[in-house]
């Protein structure tokens, strides 16, 4: 596989976008091909001044360097870098995508997770940093920016129901597709 491939891959909070992240680097790399994996949520934390996630000026800046970051992980090696993390208008896809230094294939991959399925992994998560993200309307909210987005998550990406399917099973589905494509 000589070109390089940025793999997004967006969903709704608790959709299982870093575990399927994760599971999908897991099988690329077991297949040869060298992977990296970014979390948007991390980066942005990472940029951040103040407490909170609704600080807008920090996302562009959090995707901004996330695509830095991938050109690093393209030049050392990687063929496959995977950001994961909420992409949900063009403008937040472009604003990933415009910052990438090099010529790289992109594909857009959206997780359909339900709000029923979304609350039911938040709660069942140990990790304290979803604490917001456990409680219900706080959730709900935050679901309902997601399937505001779906005519354009639908327009744009592989739309892959993450509803019936364990992230085990849309990694190797996905990693299988993404093979098929790359070689």
């Amino acid at each position: 596989m000589s070109e390089r491939l940025l793999v997004v891959l967006t969903g709704p909070v608790a959709g299982g976008k870093s575990t399927v992240a994760l599971a999908l680097a897991t099988q690329l790399r077991a297949s040869g091909h060298p992977t990296a994996v970014i979390d948007l949520d991390i980066v942005y934390c990472m940029a951040r001044q103040r407490d909170g996630f609704a600080d807008e000026d920090t996302w562009r800046s959090a995707r901004r360097g996330a695509a830095v970051l991938a050109e690093a992980f393209f030049d050392s090696g990687a063929r496959v870098v995977v950001v994961e993390g909420g992409f949900f208008t063009q403008h937040e896809f472009d604003g990933l995508c415009d910052h990438m230094a090099s010529s790289v294939r992109l594909r857009l991959v959206t997780l359909m997770v339900s709000f029923e399925q979304a609350l039911q992994r938040a709660q069942s998560d140990p990790d304290p940093s979803r604490i917001v993200s456990r409680d219900a309307e706080v959730l709900r909210l935050l679901h309902g920016q997601f399937v505001e987005a779906l005519p354009f998550l639908r327009a744009k990406s592989l739309v892959l129901d993450a509803d019936r399917l364990s992230p085990i099973e849309l990694a190797l589905s996905l990693a299988d597709s993404i093979i098929a494509d790359v070689g």
